[in-house]
């Protein structure tokens, strides 16, 4: 008979599982031996955290779900720390640790912690096995939770004395559901799009997750509605097509945030409507919440709809009469931007069909604002947790799970050197990403706010920096320093191996900041 190693490994392989982000330890020891007899490539990051970055960067890319394996001890804990990204941005990320033997569970002794307790804020589910049988189930219904409903990490633990014990090999692979709209709901929506002359959609990452890009696609060209999305939405539809308005509030267009004042009928489609998207529109309308999870819905809204957002729109749109509408919105001119930063961010922009992934920092505004994505599924960076670090083993996911995409990872000098080791699991895995980093030496976002708000700066320079170019030519990996954004964007035009390029800029350089909320 298999062990509880074997039992959980080939449920990860049944599921679906290719490749499998961490680094192995003292009590992972089975587990590791199971993943070399399986079908599932180990990647060898290093540092856990980043693991956990690298599967959720797979999920995001690709629509599957993540996985990263790590050890009991500080290894689970720093996995932990990386899954705190997926859980905020409800991403499906499995999290498979050893942990220590359970005769010495709850002792104190060397590497026993609490894992469940550290687990539990930052997953839908986390599961501690006491029974070696159970391996296999426990891995099964892990997969079922973090896919199921809104998307998010699960985590399961193996005593390592558990790991070797035997373990049934079960034929059995959850099924996931996904729940319809009420058709009651469905006839109110039907009637608000009937007394609406002005209709709006906003779609966020619920209806990329749902693989409703198509039927939003339709959905706004029956009704003749402006497309506005979320940061975590973008490229829901081509953000070219005449119906695209963009990302909608603090950092959105003004066409976008004037779609949201103007409408009088507002449909969010996986979208929670925050502060972020809100800010920058008066919202006097009806608004119709679309979501696979109530907790989501905003108390804006006038109708709220439980329900996958792909089933709910071909719910709906056979049920929209016909009726000729005129569009009844015309977007605004944008701001125009320049200087050296923006210059780099549009090099990067110019390829819009790549996946970019980026990190927290001045940077990300200057791509954001600039980057016009053709498809969903083709900017990944932490929304909700701002997690500086992410971009570089978010790549690494992500050309993982797309080989055939141009991959660019986009990240300030303070990104790069928080995550810079990962170059070498780049170099191992021979991996062509393109590593863009803007360099003023200083955390300049953080700068910026403490030279508004204080008047002084502390703690956010690098007095004695690295250098980069030669930092990624010791990994072995070829590195350039564009002087000028044409040098970058003639990089980028046809790497086929791994590629740095710095982008220095001056050490003042800025974006807008609008009143920083630390004063609110």
């Amino acid at each position: 008979m298999a062990n509880a190693s074997d039992a959980a490994v080939n449920c990860l392989e049944k599921l679906g599982a290719s490749v499998a982000f961490g680094i192995p330890g003292m009590w992972s020891l089975p587990i590791y031996e199971s993943l070399a007899s399986s079908s599932i490539r180990h990647v060898l990051v290093r540092h856990e955290e980043y693991a956990s970055y690298a599967a959720d960067g797979f999920a995001r890319a690709s629509g599957r779900f993540g996985l990263c394996v790590g050890t009991s001890g500080p290894g689970a804990v720093n996995i932990a720390a990386g899954l705190a990204v997926p859980c905020r941005d409800h991403s499906p990320v499995l999290a498979l640790t050893g942990q220590v033997p359970t005769e010495e569970l709850g002792r104190g002794w060397i590497e026993d912690m609490d894992l469940a307790s550290i687990f539990k804020p930052v997953t839908k589910s986390t599961m501690q096995l006491t029974d070696a049988s159970s391996a296999y189930t426990a891995m099964a219904e892990s997969y079922k939770t973090a896919l199921e409903g809104c998307p998010g990490p699960a985590h399961v633990c193996i005593p390592g004395d558990l790991q070797k014990r035997p373990s049934p090999i079960r034929d059995y692979t959850p099924i996931l559901s996904k729940p319809d709209a009420d058709p009651i709901m469905i006839n109110a929506v039907l009637e608000a799009i009937m007394d609406s002359r002005a209709p709006a959609i906003i779609a966020g990452w619920g209806a990329i997750q749902s693989g409703a890009s198509d039927c939003v696609l339709r959905l706004a060209e029956r009704l003749s509605a402006p497309v506005a999305t979320s940061y975590m939405g973008r490229g829901i539809i081509p953000e070219d097509h005449p119906l695209a308005v963009g990302p909608a509030g603090r950092r959105g267009t003004v066409s976008a945030n004037k779609a949201l004042s103007g409408c009088d009928l507002l449909i969010s489609l996986g979208c929670r409507l925050t502060n972020m998207t809100t800010a920058g529109s008066s919202m006097n309308c009806t608004v119709v919440h679309v979501d696979i999870e109530p907790n989501n819905f905003t108390p804006l809204a006038s109708i709220k709809v439980k329900s996958d957002i792909s089933a709910f729109i071909d719910d709906l749109l056979p049920r929209i009469q016909p009726t000729k509408r005129i569009l009844w919105f015309s977007p605004s001119e944008e701001p125009s931007d320049s200087g050296p930063a923006k210059g780099f961010a549009k090099a990067i922009a110019s390829f819009r069909d790549a996946i970019i992934t980026v990190d927290i920092g001045q940077h990300t505004i200057w791509t954001m604002t600039t980057v016009k994505p053709s498809r969903p599924r083709s900017i990944l960076f932490s929304g909700n947790l701002s997690a500086m670090g992410y971009a570089l083993p978010a790549a690494i996911g992500a050309k993982l799970a797309e080989p055939e995409r141009k991959v660019i990872s986009v990240m300030g000098d303070g990104g790069f050197q928080m995550t810079s080791s990962e170059l070498s699991t780049v170099k191992e895995n021979g991996l062509a990403i393109a590593f863009c980093i803007f360099n003023n030496r200083t955390l300049g976002l953080i700068r910026q706010l403490q030279e508004r708000v204080y008047g002084r700066t502390y703690g956010v320079d690098y007095s004695a920096p690295p250098d980069y170019v030669k930092l990624a030519e010791a990994h072995g990996i070829r590195a350039i320093r564009a002087e000028k954004p044409a040098e970058a964007q003639d990089a980028l035009k046809s790497f086929d191996e791994p590629l740095v390029i710095e982008m220095p800029l001056p050490r003042d350089s800025g974006v807008p900041l609008g009143r920083p909320r630390v004063l609110d």
